[in-house]
Protein backbone atom coordinates (compact mmCIF):
# COMPACT_ATOMS: atom_id res chain seq x y z
CA UNK A 1 0.00 0.00 0.00
CA UNK A 2 1.09 3.72 -0.52
CA UNK A 3 0.37 6.81 0.49
CA UNK A 4 0.83 9.86 -1.90
CA UNK A 5 1.08 13.94 -1.54
CA UNK A 6 2.40 16.93 -3.16
CA UNK A 7 3.98 19.87 -2.87
CA UNK A 8 5.71 22.75 -4.95
CA UNK A 9 8.73 24.04 -4.00
CA UNK A 10 10.61 27.10 -5.80
CA UNK A 11 13.88 29.09 -6.39
CA UNK A 12 13.91 32.75 -7.34
CA UNK A 13 16.35 35.40 -8.11
CA UNK A 14 17.69 37.51 -11.00
CA UNK A 15 19.52 34.51 -12.52
CA UNK A 16 16.31 32.49 -12.77
CA UNK A 17 13.72 35.02 -13.90
CA UNK A 18 13.66 33.32 -17.39
CA UNK A 19 12.61 29.77 -15.88
CA UNK A 20 15.61 28.28 -16.19
CA UNK A 21 18.68 27.11 -13.78
CA UNK A 22 21.39 25.80 -13.68
CA UNK A 23 21.77 22.03 -13.72
CA UNK A 24 24.70 21.99 -11.96
CA UNK A 25 22.70 23.90 -9.06
CA UNK A 26 18.99 21.79 -9.77
CA UNK A 27 20.45 18.23 -9.21
CA UNK A 28 22.33 18.53 -6.15
CA UNK A 29 19.17 20.64 -4.44
CA UNK A 30 16.45 17.88 -6.08
CA UNK A 31 19.13 14.95 -4.66
CA UNK A 32 19.05 16.49 -1.29
CA UNK A 33 15.30 16.95 -1.26
CA UNK A 34 14.89 13.08 -2.04
CA UNK A 35 17.91 12.22 0.81
CA UNK A 36 15.91 14.93 3.09
CA UNK A 37 12.57 13.10 3.11
CA UNK A 38 15.02 9.65 2.86
CA UNK A 39 16.53 10.86 6.49
CA UNK A 40 13.33 12.03 8.08
CA UNK A 41 11.66 9.04 7.21
CA UNK A 42 14.16 6.84 8.34
CA UNK A 43 14.15 8.78 11.88
CA UNK A 44 10.32 8.23 12.44
CA UNK A 45 9.72 4.96 10.98
CA UNK A 46 13.08 3.08 10.55
CA UNK A 47 12.32 -0.01 8.31
CA UNK A 48 8.66 -0.12 8.22
CA UNK A 49 8.11 2.47 5.37
CA UNK A 50 10.38 3.85 2.12
CA UNK A 51 9.46 6.84 0.10
CA UNK A 52 10.00 8.17 -3.17
CA UNK A 53 10.02 11.90 -4.60
CA UNK A 54 8.95 12.36 -8.26
CA UNK A 55 9.54 15.26 -10.23
CA UNK A 56 6.13 16.44 -11.61
CA UNK A 57 6.16 19.60 -13.56
CA UNK A 58 7.79 23.51 -13.75
CA UNK A 59 6.15 26.68 -13.75
CA UNK A 60 7.80 29.62 -15.08
CA UNK A 61 8.64 33.32 -13.39
CA UNK A 62 11.00 32.00 -10.73
CA UNK A 63 11.92 27.83 -10.79
CA UNK A 64 9.52 26.28 -9.40
CA UNK A 65 8.41 22.71 -8.96
CA UNK A 66 5.95 20.38 -7.94
CA UNK A 67 7.31 17.44 -6.32
CA UNK A 68 5.15 14.38 -5.32
CA UNK A 69 5.77 12.71 -2.09
CA UNK A 70 5.05 8.62 -2.34
CA UNK A 71 5.18 6.99 0.59
CA UNK A 72 5.56 2.62 0.34
CA UNK A 73 4.71 0.87 3.60
CA UNK A 74 5.21 -2.91 4.57
CA UNK A 75 2.09 -5.18 4.53
CA UNK A 76 2.38 -5.62 8.77
CA UNK A 77 1.90 -1.99 8.90
CA UNK A 78 -0.97 -1.05 6.56
CA UNK A 79 -3.50 -0.93 9.47
CA UNK A 80 -1.72 1.38 11.36
CA UNK A 81 -1.77 4.52 9.42
CA UNK A 82 -4.33 6.38 11.38
CA UNK A 83 -2.17 5.94 14.86
CA UNK A 84 1.73 6.90 15.67
CA UNK A 85 3.65 3.61 14.36
CA UNK A 86 3.73 5.10 11.03
CA UNK A 87 4.23 8.41 9.71
CA UNK A 88 1.92 8.63 6.40
CA UNK A 89 2.97 10.94 3.40
CA UNK A 90 0.66 13.61 4.02
CA UNK A 91 2.01 13.71 7.94
CA UNK A 92 5.70 13.22 6.69
CA UNK A 93 5.37 15.92 4.21
CA UNK A 94 4.07 18.48 7.00
CA UNK A 95 6.61 17.55 9.22
CA UNK A 96 9.79 18.11 6.83
CA UNK A 97 8.06 21.07 4.40
CA UNK A 98 4.72 22.35 4.78
CA UNK A 99 3.85 22.49 8.12
CA UNK A 100 0.44 21.70 9.96
CA UNK A 101 -2.11 22.81 13.31
CA UNK A 102 -0.59 25.72 13.87
CA UNK A 103 3.12 25.23 13.96
CA UNK A 104 5.46 24.83 10.75
CA UNK A 105 7.64 21.83 9.67
CA UNK A 106 11.14 21.12 10.06
CA UNK A 107 12.40 24.06 7.38
CA UNK A 108 10.63 26.63 9.25
CA UNK A 109 11.48 25.72 12.62
CA UNK A 110 15.13 25.73 11.90
CA UNK A 111 14.27 29.08 10.27
CA UNK A 112 12.35 29.96 13.59
CA UNK A 113 15.75 28.61 16.00
CA UNK A 114 18.36 30.04 13.46
CA UNK A 115 20.16 26.57 13.22
CA UNK A 116 20.45 26.68 16.83
CA UNK A 117 19.57 25.22 20.68
CA UNK A 118 16.39 26.24 22.48
CA UNK A 119 16.66 28.02 25.19
CA UNK A 120 13.83 25.27 26.97
CA UNK A 121 12.53 22.47 25.94
CA UNK A 122 9.32 20.95 27.87
CA UNK A 123 7.84 18.11 27.26
CA UNK A 124 3.63 17.54 27.41
CA UNK A 125 3.01 14.47 27.41
CA UNK A 126 0.81 14.48 24.51
CA UNK A 127 3.23 14.04 21.44
CA UNK A 128 4.31 17.93 21.93
CA UNK A 129 6.69 19.79 23.26
CA UNK A 130 7.06 23.36 24.39
CA UNK A 131 10.00 25.33 22.99
CA UNK A 132 11.11 28.77 24.66
CA UNK A 133 13.35 30.85 22.12
CA UNK A 134 14.25 34.09 23.68
CA UNK A 135 11.16 35.97 24.04
CA UNK A 136 9.00 32.95 22.46
CA UNK A 137 7.38 30.41 23.40
CA UNK A 138 5.30 27.85 21.16
CA UNK A 139 4.57 24.16 20.51
CA UNK A 140 5.38 21.59 17.80
CA UNK A 141 5.11 17.76 17.93
CA UNK A 142 7.67 15.54 19.25
CA UNK A 143 8.62 13.99 16.42
CA UNK A 144 9.20 17.48 14.68
CA UNK A 145 11.59 18.06 17.25
CA UNK A 146 13.53 15.07 16.61
CA UNK A 147 13.45 15.47 13.01
CA UNK A 148 15.40 18.69 14.05
CA UNK A 149 17.89 16.93 16.26
CA UNK A 150 18.44 14.16 13.43
CA UNK A 151 22.30 15.03 11.56
CA UNK A 152 21.27 13.46 8.63
CA UNK A 153 18.23 15.22 8.34
CA UNK A 154 20.11 18.00 9.05
CA UNK A 155 22.66 17.56 6.52
CA UNK A 156 20.26 17.09 3.89
CA UNK A 157 18.06 20.38 4.87
CA UNK A 158 21.34 21.76 4.24
CA UNK A 159 21.61 20.64 0.59
CA UNK A 160 18.51 22.08 0.01
CA UNK A 161 18.12 25.55 1.52
CA UNK A 162 21.33 26.45 2.36
CA UNK A 163 23.79 25.24 -0.55
CA UNK A 164 21.45 26.93 -3.58
CA UNK A 165 21.05 30.02 -1.79
CA UNK A 166 25.09 30.84 -1.94
CA UNK A 167 25.19 30.55 -5.67
CA UNK A 168 24.97 34.54 -7.45
CA UNK A 169 21.62 34.84 -8.84
CA UNK A 170 19.83 32.51 -6.68
CA UNK A 171 18.07 34.65 -3.83
CA UNK A 172 14.88 32.87 -2.34
CA UNK A 173 13.71 29.40 -1.35
CA UNK A 174 10.10 29.07 -1.15
CA UNK A 175 7.56 26.12 -0.88
CA UNK A 176 4.04 26.74 -2.04
CA UNK A 177 1.20 24.70 -1.58
CA UNK A 178 -2.35 25.37 -4.01
CA UNK A 179 -0.35 28.50 -5.41
CA UNK A 180 -0.19 29.46 -1.61
CA UNK A 181 3.11 30.55 -0.25
CA UNK A 182 3.86 28.37 2.70
CA UNK A 183 7.39 29.21 3.98
CA UNK A 184 10.17 31.60 2.59
CA UNK A 185 13.79 31.56 3.05
CA UNK A 186 15.77 34.60 1.73
CA UNK A 187 19.56 34.65 1.05
CA UNK A 188 20.18 36.21 4.51
CA UNK A 189 18.65 33.31 6.34
CA UNK A 190 20.40 31.21 4.62
CA UNK A 191 23.00 30.31 7.07
CA UNK A 192 20.61 29.18 9.43
CA UNK A 193 20.23 25.68 7.65
CA UNK A 194 24.22 25.00 7.74
CA UNK A 195 25.16 21.55 9.67
CA UNK A 196 25.06 22.50 13.32
CA UNK A 197 28.09 22.24 15.16
CA UNK A 198 28.60 18.92 17.14
CA UNK A 199 30.62 19.33 19.79
CA UNK A 200 33.52 16.50 19.97
CA UNK A 201 33.14 13.46 22.37
CA UNK A 202 36.32 11.46 23.64
CA UNK A 203 35.53 8.03 23.70
CA UNK A 204 39.10 6.41 24.31
CA UNK A 205 42.10 7.85 25.99
CA UNK A 206 44.50 5.36 26.77
CA UNK A 207 48.31 5.80 27.77
CA UNK A 208 50.54 2.09 26.16
CA UNK A 209 54.03 1.56 25.79
CA UNK A 210 54.92 0.94 21.78
CA UNK A 211 57.86 0.35 19.39
CA UNK A 212 57.69 2.36 16.15
CA UNK A 213 60.20 2.78 12.89
CA UNK A 214 60.46 6.56 12.11
CA UNK A 215 59.40 7.73 8.79
CA UNK A 216 60.10 11.49 9.00
CA UNK A 217 61.02 13.49 11.57
CA UNK A 218 59.85 17.78 12.49
CA UNK A 219 61.97 19.73 13.63
CA UNK A 220 59.17 22.71 13.96
CA UNK A 221 57.51 23.52 17.39
CA UNK A 222 54.02 21.47 17.26
CA UNK A 223 54.92 19.17 14.01
CA UNK A 224 54.60 15.79 14.07
CA UNK A 225 56.84 13.08 13.32
CA UNK A 226 55.64 10.06 11.29
CA UNK A 227 55.83 7.16 12.25
CA UNK A 228 55.33 3.31 11.96
CA UNK A 229 54.10 0.41 14.46
CA UNK A 230 54.43 -2.53 11.88
CA UNK A 231 51.65 -2.20 10.52
CA UNK A 232 50.18 1.38 10.48
CA UNK A 233 51.66 5.13 9.85
CA UNK A 234 51.03 7.12 12.31
CA UNK A 235 51.41 11.40 13.17
CA UNK A 236 52.78 11.81 16.66
CA UNK A 237 53.89 14.75 19.02
CA UNK A 238 57.03 14.59 20.71
CA UNK A 239 56.21 15.58 24.16
CA UNK A 240 59.33 14.56 25.84
CA UNK A 241 61.87 17.43 26.16
CA UNK A 242 64.74 15.67 27.34
CA UNK A 243 64.85 13.46 24.34
CA UNK A 244 63.92 16.55 21.74
CA UNK A 245 66.84 18.53 23.33
CA UNK A 246 69.53 15.69 22.93
CA UNK A 247 68.68 15.56 19.03
CA UNK A 248 68.34 18.89 18.95
CA UNK A 249 72.26 18.95 19.78
CA UNK A 250 72.55 16.30 18.00
CA UNK A 251 73.66 13.62 20.51
CA UNK A 252 71.24 11.71 18.87
CA UNK A 253 71.40 10.68 15.25
CA UNK A 254 69.10 8.55 13.16
CA UNK A 255 69.65 5.96 10.24
CA UNK A 256 66.96 3.97 8.39
CA UNK A 257 65.81 1.47 10.45
CA UNK A 258 65.99 3.28 13.84
CA UNK A 259 63.37 2.19 16.34
CA UNK A 260 62.06 4.48 19.13
CA UNK A 261 60.23 2.37 22.29
CA UNK A 262 57.93 4.65 23.68
CA UNK A 263 55.44 5.30 25.81
CA UNK A 264 52.32 6.98 23.74
CA UNK A 265 49.20 8.39 24.37
CA UNK A 266 46.22 7.61 22.62
CA UNK A 267 42.87 9.77 22.51
CA UNK A 268 40.00 8.73 19.91
CA UNK A 269 37.38 11.24 19.54
CA UNK A 270 33.83 11.20 17.77
CA UNK A 271 33.52 14.49 15.69
CA UNK A 272 31.54 16.01 13.33
CA UNK A 273 33.17 14.09 10.40
CA UNK A 274 33.78 10.59 12.36
CA UNK A 275 36.13 9.43 14.31
CA UNK A 276 39.86 10.95 14.58
CA UNK A 277 42.66 9.40 16.32
CA UNK A 278 45.39 11.69 17.98
CA UNK A 279 48.69 10.25 19.31
CA UNK A 280 51.24 12.09 21.35
CA UNK A 281 54.56 10.41 22.57
CA UNK A 282 55.05 11.35 26.46
CA UNK A 283 58.68 9.44 26.63
CA UNK A 284 60.78 7.88 24.97
CA UNK A 285 62.38 5.04 26.42
CA UNK A 286 64.79 3.57 23.99
CA UNK A 287 66.51 5.22 20.67
CA UNK A 288 67.54 1.63 19.29
CA UNK A 289 69.89 2.51 16.24
CA UNK A 290 69.24 -0.15 13.10
CA UNK A 291 71.62 -3.50 13.11
CA UNK A 292 75.12 -2.60 11.41
CA UNK A 293 76.49 -5.90 11.52
CA UNK A 294 75.10 -9.67 11.04
CA UNK A 295 75.11 -11.37 14.89
CA UNK A 296 76.62 -14.90 14.37
CA UNK A 297 77.38 -17.65 17.35
CA UNK A 298 80.95 -17.83 17.99
CA UNK A 299 82.50 -20.46 20.72
CA UNK A 300 84.78 -19.09 23.73
CA UNK A 301 88.43 -20.07 22.69
CA UNK A 302 89.42 -23.26 24.38
CA UNK A 303 91.13 -23.37 27.76
CA UNK A 304 95.10 -23.52 27.87
CA UNK A 305 94.83 -27.20 29.56
CA UNK A 306 92.19 -28.28 26.82
CA UNK A 307 93.77 -31.23 24.67
CA UNK A 308 91.64 -31.12 21.81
Amino acid sequence: MASKTAFTIAYDGLALRDGSMDVRDLAPALLAIGELFDAANSALNGESARVNVNVKATKQGSFEITLELVQSLAQQVVGLLSGDAVTAALNLKELVITGALGAGGLLWLIRKLRGGAPDRIEDLGTGHVKITFGSETFEVPMKLLRLYQDLAVRAAAQKVVEAPLTTEGIDKFEVREAGKSLLIVAKDDAAYFANPDIPEERLIEDVRRSAFSIISLAFKEDNKWRLHDGNTQISAMILDEAFLKRVDSSQIAFAKGDILVCEVKVTQTRTKDGLKTDYVVQKVHEHRSAARQLNLPMEPPPSKGSTD
